[in-house]
């Protein structure tokens, strides 16, 4: 006999209860008293240090805390281990299932995933690309992130007749240029899923350089990054990537969603750098055709891409190799020898 806890499954009121096995049944006294068949009986799988848990076969159940009991209570009960607890028990066979565990969460974060996001990606209808770029472009003007550009009305129309000349002549989705003076995006561009293209003022005058012309080469580069983005449109990049990271949030969710938010948003975030490289090289890919295709040499984009490196240049060393690894954008002097190499590819 030992004492134990009994919940009657109707409320949360514990009963001190003395408990004993005997005769094929679990008997109960003291604050209540019952009698349970032990065939209709079953005990819990034990976890160290904590009671053994006995549920009946009318939804109660009571906890026995004196840890010396239970063998007493598997012979009652003609308790057997199942295979679960078996393997936990074996070291070998616990390390095994743990690097089998280890190998599938790797196959689906680095396969599996990918591969379910591609399918995905391609059964979300179009009118989602819209509706995602409309609401992503209100929400930045909203903030204020996107003001009106202040550039002038012949540059304008310039970079209109930019777009004009590397765009398809078939865009998969219709095709539209904003210029914007955007402080906090900095010497930037961007594609939105609905067709829009978003081009900041820094990254014109960056472009153009102290003397402001949009000589030959300025517009060869400024033609190679609408290009890029173009890349970016025509294969629905941003849709791709909102799928992916539906799918890796899910999952991390699931992996290290109990233990904390940090823990599972982070690799969500890490997962995808990867894959946002992959679509950087992608467009880069895009930009060198179409520039070739069009007569466009791909030197002043790939010496555009130098310039950001050399002031990448300027920061810490460690500063620089820490931005580098955290990047969703490829490594400058890597992308611009690529450009250039596959461009050598194409003439051939």
């Amino acid at each position: 006999m030992t004492a134990a806890h009994y919940f009657d499954g109707r409320s949360a009121r514990l009963h001190v209860v003395d408990l004993s096995a005997a005769d094929g049944a679990i008997i109960l006294r003291g604050e209540t008293t019952r009698s349970y068949p032990a065939a209709g009986t079953r005990l819990a799988e034990p976890f160290e240090h904590a009671p053994s848990v006995l549920y009946f076969n009318d939804g109660t159940h009571a906890e026995v805390p004196d840890q010396a009991m239970r063998p007493v209570l598997e012979a009652a009960l003609g308790y057997r281990k199942s295979w679960v607890v078996r393997w936990q028990e074996h070291g070998a066979a616990a390390l095994v299932a743990l690097a089998l565990l280890v190998a599938l969460i790797a196959a689906s974060w680095h396969w599996g995933i990918p591969a379910a996001a591609e399918r995905l990606a391609g059964q979300v209808p179009v009118a989602a690309d819209h509706a995602l770029g409309r609401n992503a472009l209100s929400l930045l003007q909203r903030q204020g992130i996107l003001q009106p550009s202040r550039l002038s009305d012949d540059r304008l129309a310039a970079l209109q007749g930019l777009l004009q000349r590397v765009q398809p002549a078939r865009p998969r989705i219709p095709l539209r240029l904003q210029v914007h003076h955007a402080p906090q995006l900095g010497a930037n561009a961007l594609a939105f899923p609905d067709g829009t293209i978003v081009l900041t003022d820094d990254m014109v005058r960056t472009v153009l350089g102290k003397n402001n012309d949009l000589d030959a080469d300025a517009a060869a580069a400024l033609a190679g990054v609408l290009a890029h983005e173009v890349g970016h449109i025509e294969m629905r990049h941003s849709v791709r990537t909102i799928t992916r990271s539906s799918l890796t949030a899910a999952l991390s969710a699931t992996l290290f969603g109990d233990f904390s938010a940090v823990a599972a948003g982070l690799p969500a975030v890490l997962g995808n750098m990867e894959y946002s490289r992959d679509m950087e090289l992608a467009a880069d890919d895009y930009a060198v055709r179409a520039l070739h295709g069009r007569g466009i040499p791909a030197g002043p984009l790939a010496g555009l891409f130098d310039e950001f490196d050399k002031k990448a240049d300027k920061l810490p060393k460690f500063l620089r190799q820490a931005m580098s690894y955290a990047s969703t954008h490829p490594d400058g002097l890597a992308r611009s020898q690529r450009l250039l190499e596959q461009e050598e590819a194409l003439k051939q």
